[in-house]
This record gives structure tokens, C-alpha cells and sequence, in this order.
């Protein structure tokens, strides 16, 4: 008698959660229109991946496609009153899980609000695109530093939301985002820095008002959502008058990263970035679309060459930089290049030997740093990038400071290859802002057909970065599922603090935290089992 109560407990539950999920359904149709929300399971799947090569997780359970600020304030009035979790999302930012009750696709809001030149700023809503903005952009000699980023993602996403350092101006600054409004989860909205007191002046330094707008970014990421952002005023920068791209090749990387660190501390350059032969020998084949017996033969020398040991013709590591100014200054720049190339045992590559060795990659990388012109030959290398041979390609970052990741370099890879039998990985690096540190950036293939596959990449990254962390302390590897909840120090502590406060219901999503409907295994074996029972 006892066992067919709690069956009838059990059922009585799961009729309840249906019930809710059915009203809170209908409430989002009353106020986004029934063409702006979804429960169909073909819509909901496609919001599956937890970012890049994360096991397929559950789906949402609820789509819905706010329009405006106000539509965001009602949905977050309906989760307060149903106790129900909220994730937003935009095209290109990255959340560790997606299976909230309801999941907020920004993408609508697609809204750019002001192009402000003579400032130096836009101010857009989470739906503008990179394709959306660069072209109106290079109408006015401006350029947003969309980096490595793919022209369909979002423009905040990706530089405020998920504050990326990977854009054309990281040399100089790395944080893009002068500032962001966002609606907290009572419904009120805030606007960072000195916007905040009301005026359309987006500036964050001030000894005013403090800058709180780093409490939620990345928020999707790895830290609790603390609010939903609306609108991102983000820095545009000037194309000006003359720009040049230096390639120099190095046979060390230890030579390379000090000189894309000299001219980041001199203040010569926009960006460094500095790309493995590996790289360089992929994106010279696709882009130049050779296919062929040269592309087997790369491919074929590949599987077999180790991780310092270039393809023929190529240097170990490139350094491309790029700079832009009035025409006398980028001249004296490209010189400045040139010594300190060589002060580092490198060479500035002369034109002669670019087109002998790597003519299309070179016409690529100015393609984008120098002309600033991206089309679709940004999303033709993601691409080609993708299939280097042995299927997927993920994306793993070690950072830190530039001495401790010089040492991270010489055993990384060759670890990788000699434990787990990995192909010599493509490597892509940056030094920071005014050269405070910068990154490692592994580009390591997968055969990843199925969640099996995805899990034990999975495990091998986990197994790569704690071993990096134990025998590297002063460095952080940032990929894959990395949580900050799982560090033992006190920022955890604070930002659930800021988070009890600013979301006392807690609708703000968390892994593992969707109230909605049980378990789908729960709710047959309850009903199965009370079937069979009756």
C-alpha cells in the first residue's frame, strides 16, 4: 500500500510539472506571439552543444525570441512568479550547459542604436552581427576588432558578453566593451559606468561610480548569470590612412613570442598573433585550393612528423603583426619590425620568399588585418581549419604570463602526441594588452562522430589541463568545461553572495538546476511501473 502511495506521489508530480511547464508555455505566447516560442524537440535540440566539442547535454525545454527590453523584463517576471530558470544566449557565446527551463535566443534584438565615430563606439543590442555592422563600418574608415571570430556571430556576444581576447586590436586593449545595460532578474535595468547615471555617455573609468559591468560578462561561461544583457556599447577603431601586415619567421618559439612581446610594449602594433607551421601549412593548401598530391602529401608528412619538424619550405613558427597610422608612420613601423626581427633571431619574410613558400595564406592574413576586408573568407577558413586531416577540430587555451607559457609550449604538444597519440597539433598565440601575458591556443583534432567520442576527447583535455595546472601553477588552462565553482577561493563565495542578492529566486540558470519536468528515465519508469501496477 505504501509503494502504490508514493507511486501515485510520483505521478501526481510529474502531472504538476506538466501542468506548469504547459502555463508557463502559454504565458510566453502571450507575450512573444506563438511564432517566437517553441517546445518542439527538433527546435530545442539545436541548442544542445555546451559550447565547442562538449558532450551533447539536454536541450531546453522552452525557446523563446525576445524582440525588446520590455519582452525580456516579462519573461523575467513570469520565471520569478513560476520559479522557473532562465538562459540567454547569442550567436557565438559560449554556456557550459543549455538544458535551462526556458532559454532566451537573443538573436531578434537585433537592433544597432548608434554608430558614433567621433566617440569611437556602437551601441548594439545582441542580435547585431559582424556581418551585420563591419560592412556600414568600413563606410566610414572604421573597423570593430572582430579577430578570429566568424562574420555570422554576435558583435556583443563574443566582445562583451564573452569579453574575447582573440580581436585585431589585443595588443592595445584587450577588453572591448566600454559597457553594457542588462536586466537584473526583479526586472530592472542597469547600465554600467557612467551611463548608469543616466546620461549616454558609455564611459566605465570613473572615480564616480565603480565599473561593474565585468560581473556580468562571461556569466554563461563559468560564473552564476547575474543578469541579461540588452545592449553593449563596444569600442570601433579608426582604419586609418596606411596599414601593413609583417610576417616574420622563427625557428624558436621561445624567440617568437618575445618579439610579438617587443612590439606590443612599444606600442607599434594593433595585434600579434603567431601561428605553428602546422597552421600555416593547412591554411596555405585550403586557401589556395591546391587539393591534390600537394595537399596528401602535407597531410601524408603530417601524421608522421613531429612537433617542431616543418613541412618543406616552411619556418617553425610565423609572427604576423599588424599595424596601421599616417603613411610615414607605418613605414618607420615596418623597419622597427624588421630589427627587431632579427634582434631576436628571426626575419621580417621579403615578398619573394612569401610567394615561394606561403603565397596564400600570406594574401589571406592581409586580406583581414590589413585590409580589414573578412567576406567570406573567414568563414571559408573555419573551415578548412576544420578538416586538417583527422576530422573536428577543437579549440584549447592555456594563459598566463609570457615566460611561464614559453615553458608550457616546449612540452605541451609533444606530450599530447607521445600519450595520446595526437597528429602535431595547429598552434595559435597572442601577447595581451600593452603585453601583459597572453595565451596558448591548441587547435587539436577529433574524430568525434558520436557523445562517446566527444567524452573521451573530453577526458583527455580535462587530463591535459590538470596536468598543466599541476606542473605549471602560475598558468590556467581556460577550455572546455572549466567551472569556477570549482576553485577553493573566495570569488565563489562572493559572486553567490552578489547572485542571493540580485536573484533571490535563483532564475538565473546554473547547471543542473531546471525545474520544469523530471528526468524523462523517472517519469516512464513511474508510469510504466503504476501501468503495470494498476
Amino acid at each position: 500500500m505504501r509503494q502504490w502511495v508514493g507511486r501515485k506521489q510520483k505521478m501526481a508530480k510529474i502531472t504538476s510539472w506538466k501542468d506548469k511547464k504547459a502555463r508557463v508555455f502559454g504565458e510566453l505566447v502571450a507575450i512573444l506571439g506563438e511564432e517566437n516560442v517553441s517546445e518542439n524537440l527538433a527546435v530545442r535540440a539545436g541548442y544542445r552543444l555546451a559550447g565547442r566539442l562538449s558532450p551533447l547535454g539536454k536541450p531546453p525545454k522552452i525557446v523563446a525570441l525576445p524582440r525588446t527590453v520590455e519582452h525580456v523584463q516579462q519573461i523575467v517576471k513570469l520565471a520569478n512568479k513560476e520559479n522557473v530558470s532562465i538562459l540567454p544566449i547569442c550567436g557565438g557565446s559560449s554556456t557550459r550547459s543549455s538544458d535551462a527551463d526556458i532559454l532566451l535566443d537573443m538573436m531578434m534584438m537585433d537592433k544597432i542604436l548608434k554608430i558614433d565615430p567621433e566617440n569611437s563606439y556602437v551601441l548594439v543590442e545582441p542580435g547585431v552581427t559582424f556581418a551585420h555592422l563591419d560592412p556600414i563600418l568600413r563606410k566610414l574608415n572604421y573597423v570593430i576588432p572582430r579577430g578570429s571570430n566568424p562574420m555570422t556571430v554576435s558583435a556583443a556576444g563574443n566582445l562583451a558578453v564573452n569579453r574575447s581576447v582573440d580581436n585585431n586590436f589585443s595588443g592595445r586593449r584587450g577588453d572591448q566593451a566600454l559597457g553594457v545595460e542588462v536586466v537584473l532578474f526583479d526586472g530592472t535595468i542597469l547600465r554600467t559606468g557612467l551611463a548608469a547615471l543616466g546620461t549616454d555617455y558609455w564611459q566605465y573609468s570613473s572615480k564616480e561610480v565603480p565599473d561593474l559591468k565585468g560581473i556580468f560578462m562571461n556569466a554563461a561561461t563559468h560564473a552564476p548569470i547575474l543578469g541579461i544583457i540588452t545592449k553593449a556599447a563596444i569600442r570601433i577603431w579608426p582604419a586609418m590612412e596606411a596599414r601593413a601586415v609583417p610576417i616574420a619567421g622563427f625557428e624558436e618559439f621561445e624567440n617568437t613570442f618575445k618579439y610579438c612581446k617587443v612590439l606590443v610594449d612599444a606600442g607599434i602594433v594593433d595585434q600579434t598573433t603567431i601561428w605553428n607551421w602546422v597552421l600555416v601549412g593547412m591554411t596555405d593548401r585550403r586557401a589556395g585550393e591546391r587539393g591534390g598530391q600537394d595537399d596528401l602529401d602535407f597531410l601524408n608528412y603530417r601524421m608522421k612528423a613531429g612537433y617542431t619538424e616543418p613541412y618543406r619550405g616552411l619556418r617553425t613558427y610565423y609572427a604576423m603583426a599588424s599595424c596601421r597610422g599616417f603613411k610615414e608612420q607605418v613605414e618607420v613601423y615596418e623597419k622597427l619590425c624588421e630589427r627587431i626581427a632579427r634582434e631576436q633571431g628571426g626575419k621580417v619574410l621579403s615578398e619573394e620568399e612569401l610567394q615561394n613558400t606561403i603565397p596564400h595564406c600570406a594574401k589571406l592574413v592581409r586580406l583581414w588585418w590589413k585590409d580589414y576586408n573578412f567576406g567570406d573568407q573567414k568563414e571559408k577558413a573555419q573551415h578548412m581549419w576544420s578538416i586538417g586531416g583527422e576530422g573536428q577540430a577543437d579549440s584549447w587555451y592555456i594563459q598566463g604570463w609570457v615566460d611561464d607559457l614559453i615553458k608550457v609550449e616546449k612540452v605541451f604538444a609533444p606530450r599530447l602526441m607521445e600519450k595520446y597519440g595526437f597528429l602535431a597539433a595547429p598552434l595559435i598565440c597572442r601577447v595581451y594588452e600593452t603585453g601583459q601575458g597572453g595565451h596558448l591556443r591548441y587547435v587539436p583534432g577529433s574524430d568525434v562522430l558520436d557523445d562517446f567520442q566527444i567524452k573521451r576527447h573530453a577526458k583527455i583535455r580535462k587530463e591535459m589541463n590538470d596536468w598543466v595546472k599541476e606542473n605549471f601553477p602560475n598558468v590556467q588552462p581556460t577550455s572546455g568545461s572549466m567551472h569556477i565553482d570549482t576553485f577553493p577561493n573566495p570569488m565563489i563565495d562572493v559572486l553567490n553572495k552578489i547572485r542571493d542578492v540580485l536573484d533571490p529566486n535563483h532564475i538565473g540558470y546554473k547547471a543542473g538546476e531546471a525545474r520544469l519536468e523530471p528526468e524523462v528515465e523517472d517519469e516512464e519508469k513511474a508510469t510504466g511501473t503504476a501501468a503495470a501496477t494498476a
